[in-house]
C-alpha cells in the first residue's frame, strides 16, 4: 500500500523500518520512508540561511520556486506555509530542531502517530502500518458509531486503540524535551462571494492544468454534471484526454448523458468514451464473494462495493495508458454547501435564516413549524450538549425514525435508523463513546459547519481509499482537484448559505468558470440522482447475507445479525431507510477481514549500514 513513514527521535536509534521503504529523509534524529512512490513525488526545499527545510510528499503541485518560498516562510515563523501549496500532499517541516508534520484539510492524507517511554514518536500516513509495529487492534466500537449515527467526530483516534489521529488543518509538532504538541493551522478568513469566485477561478484550472501537463496521457470521469464535467473542459484546455461517461439502467435516459456528449463535441481534444453497465454487466457489490481477493485500504471505504462498476468505467483509461484520472470528487462539498439555517441564525442574520428555513421545509414537502423551532433552539445549544443528549438517546431512548426528519438541518448530530441494530452492551459502549466526544467537543460551532466538515473528511477519506483501490487493480492513479486544500480553503471561506442558494445549483462554480467551461452545463439547476444500487443489491444478496451474516460486530455482541439481516431483506427490496447503513456495514466488515495487521507484512529490520550511522 502507498503510504508515507517516519520516526523523531531524541538521539539516533536501530530501529524497524517500512517493508519496502525508500529513505527521503535522515539527519539523526528525524528519519522518513515513503512507500510506492515516485522520485517526482518528494520535493524538498530549505532556506537560504538553512534554518528551515520543507519536504512534500505525494501529490504536492508547487514549483521549485514555490517550495523554496514555503522554506523561506518557514524560516520567518509561517511554517504552515508548506501546507497550503497546490495539491494534496504530506508536508514536512523542520525549523531549528523542532518537526511540524501535516496532512491536508479534506482528510485525503492523514497523519497517524504514536509515541514510546524513551520519547521516539513514529508517524504515519498509514494507521494500519502503525498499528501493525504498536500491535494494536481496531476499536470496534468506533465503527460502530459511523454506521449507526451521524455527527459524531473521529477525534484524535482513529480506528485503532492506542494509534492517534492528527485532526486534518492541524500539525503534529515535535520538539526536543516537549511531548508531542498539536497546532491547528490557522483557518481561511472569510471571503466575500465574489473575491471567492475570482480566486476559484485561478486556482482550479491550475490545480488541473499541473495535473494535466504532467507529462504523460490523462483521462476524466465526464458524467455530464457540474464538478466532472467542470474538470474534464479545464484539462482539455491543456491537453488530449480520454474522457468517460458511465451510465446504467437508471442513468441512460437522464440529461447527463446528452450534457456529456456535448462536451466532447465541443472539445476536439477529448476522445470519449461512453460505458453502459447493462452491456458489461458490472453492478454495485460484485466481486464481494471472495472478500480475500479484494484489495485492501487503511480504512473502510464504500468503494469496495462499486469495484466491478469501477473496472469498466476505467477500462477505456486503462487501455489508453493513462497516468492519472482526473474526477469530480469532493466537488459537492466546495460548489455546494450543506443546508444550514441555524448557522445563519446563529450568526445574527435571523430573518434571513427564518425565510431560508422556511424554503427548506417547502423543498422538502415538511411542515415548517418544527424546523423553525429547531432553527432558533440551535442558538442555545452547543455541540457538547447535543453530543450528551444523543449519548443520554442511544442509552435510553426509542426506536429511531425511519428516514431523517428535515430538522435535522438544525442539529449537530443524531441517530440513523440502523441503531435498531444495537444490541444493551452496544448501546451501552456506543453511548461511551460518544459521551467521552462530548467532553472534548468544539462548543463554538453550529451545527451545519459541524456537518460540512465532517462531510468533506469523509469525502477525503473515500477518495484516498478509492485511489488506493485503483492502483492497487489497475495502477492507474485518480486525482481530485476539488480536494486540494487551497480550493477547499477559498470555498469554505464563503458562508454555506451563499454557496447554496435557493432555487439555484453551485452558484459558485457558475461564478468563477463563466467561459472556461461549457456554458449550458453550468446553467443546471439540477444534479442526477444515482440509484442503480438497487439492482446490485438484490442480485449480489446472497454474498452480501453470507457477509453479514458472519458480522465481526455481531460476533463482539454490539449489534444483533437478526435485524441487520431483515434490514438488508427491506433494503434489497427498495427501502432506503437502512441503505447507507448497510453500505457502511458491509464497508467496515470487509476491512476488518482484510486487516493485514501481521508486524512482517509492514516492518523489517533497518539494514545494518543504516542503523550503525
Amino acid at each position: 500500500m502507498r503510504y508515507v513513514a517516519g520516526t523523531v527521535t531524541p538521539k539516533r536509534t536501530a530501529g524497524p523500518r517500512p517493508r519496502g521503504g525508500h529513505g527521503i529523509h535522515d539527519d539523526g534524529t528525524l528519519r522518513a520512508w515513503a512507500i510506492e512512490h515516485g522520485p517526482r513525488e518528494v520535493q524538498r526545499a530549505a532556506s537560504r540561511d538553512g534554518t528551515a527545510e520543507v519536504i512534500l510528499v505525494g501529490g504536492c503541485l508547487a514549483t521549485a520556486a514555490e517550495a523554496r518560498g514555503a522554506a523561506e516562510a518557514a524560516a520567518r515563523g509561517r511554517w504552515h506555509a508548506a501546507g497550503q501549496l497546490p495539491g494534496s500532499y504530506l508536508g514536512i517541516v523542520r525549523t531549528g530542531r523542532t518537526v511540524r508534520i501535516t496532512g491536508d484539510r479534506a482528510a485525503a492524507v492523514q497523519v497517524h502517530w504514536v509515541a514510546d517511554a524513551a520519547g521516539v514518536v513514529t508517524w504515519s500516513t498509514s494507521a494500519t502500518a502503525l498499528a501493525a509495529l504498536a500491535g494494536a487492534v481496531p476499536d470496534p466500537v468506533r465503527l460502530l458509531a459511523e454506521v449507526t449515527t451521524w455527527g459524531v467526530e473521529p477525534a484524535a483516534d482513529g480506528w485503532f486503540d492506542g494509534i492517534h489521529r492528527l485532526p486534518p488543518a492541524a500539525a503534529l509538532t515535535l520538539a526536543p524535551g516537549a511531548p508531542p504538541a498539536i497546532e491547528r493551522l490557522p483557518a481561511p478568513g472569510t471571503r466575500s462571494f465574489a473575491d471567492a469566485a475570482a480566486a476559484l477561478r485561478y486556482e482550479l484550472p491550475l490545480a488541473v492544468g499541473r495535473r494535466a501537463l504532467s507529462g504523460g496521457p490523462v483521462s476524466a470521469d465526464l458524467s455530464g454534471g457540474v464538478d466532472s464535467s467542470s474538470i474534464t473542459c479545464l484539462a482539455a484546455a491543456h491537453t488530449d484526454l480520454t474522457a468517460v461517461t458511465y451510465v446504467d439502467a437508471a442513468m441512460a435516459g437522464q440529461d447527463d448523458t446528452r450534457y456529456a456528449a456535448e462536451i466532447a463535441a465541443a472539445h476536439p481534444s477529448i476522445t470519449r468514451h461512453l460505458v453502459d453497465g447493462r452491456r458489461t454487466s458490472s453492478r454495485h457489490f460484485d466481486r464481494l464473494d471472495d472478500p480475500a481477493g479484494l484489495p485492501f485500504s487503511d480504512a473502510p471505504a464504500l468503494s469496495v462495493g462499486t469495484l466491478a462498476i469501477l473496472g469498466a468505467q476505467l477500462a477505456p483509461a486503462v487501455g489508453a495508458g493513462s497516468t492519472g484520472h482526473l474526477t469530480g470528487w469532493g466537488g459537492d462539498n466546495v460548489l455546494d454547501g450543506f443546508a444550514s439555517p441555524a448557522d445563519r441564525y446563529r450568526s445574527g442574520d435571523r430573518v434571513a435564516a427564518l425565510r431560508d428555513a422556511g424554503r427548506l421545509a417547502r423543498e422538502r414537502r415538511a411542515a415548517a413549524h418544527p424546523l423553525l423551532r429547531a432553527v432558533t433552539a440551535a442558538v442555545r445549544g452547543t455541540h457538547p450538549r447535543a453530543l450528551a443528549d444523543l449519548a443520554d438517546t442511544v442509552l435510553t431512548g426509542r426506536a429511531p425514525r425511519a428516514l431523517p426528519d428535515v430538522t435535522d438541518a438544525a442539529r449537530w448530530c443524531g441517530r440513523l435508523s440502523a441503531a435498531r441494530w444495537l444490541t444493551k452492551p452496544g448501546r451501552t459502549a456506543l453511548a461511551d463513546l460518544i459521551g467521552a466526544r462530548a467532553a472534548v467537543a468544539d462548543p463554538a460551532i453550529g451545527p451545519g459547519e459541524l456537518r460540512e466538515r465532517l462531510a468533506l473528511e469523509a469525502t477525503g477519506s473515500e477518495y484516498a481509499g478509492l485511489d488506493c483501490f485503483t492502483r492497487t487493480l489497475w495502477g492507474l492513479p485518480m486525482h481530485a482537484p476539488y480536494l486540494d486544500t487551497r480550493i477547499v480553503d477559498i470555498s469554505h471561506a464563503v458562508p454555506a448559505w451563499e454557496r447554496r442558494r435557493p432555487g439555484d445549483f453551485k452558484p459558485l462554480a457558475r461564478a468563477a468558470l463563466t467561459g472556461l467551461v461549457h456554458a449550458p452545463v453550468l446553467a443546471r439547476r439540477t444534479k442526477t440522482p444515482f440509484n442503480g444500487i438497487y439492482d446490485g443489491l438484490r442480485v449480489n444478496a446472497p454474498a452480501l447475507r453470507g457477509l453479514l451474516a458472519g458480522s465481526a460486530l455481531a460476533g463482539a455482541g454490539l449489534i444483533d445479525p437478526a435485524a441487520v439481516l431483515a434490514s438488508l431483506d427491506r433494503t434489497v427490496h427498495g427501502s432506503p431507510a437502512d441503505l447507507a447503513s448497510v453500505h457502511a456495514l458491509v464497508a467496515a466488515e470487509l476491512w476488518l477481514t482484510n486487516l493485514p495487521g501481521a508486524f512482517a507484512a509492514w516492518w523489517e529490520p533497518a539494514p545494518d549500514r543504516e542503523a550503525s550511522r
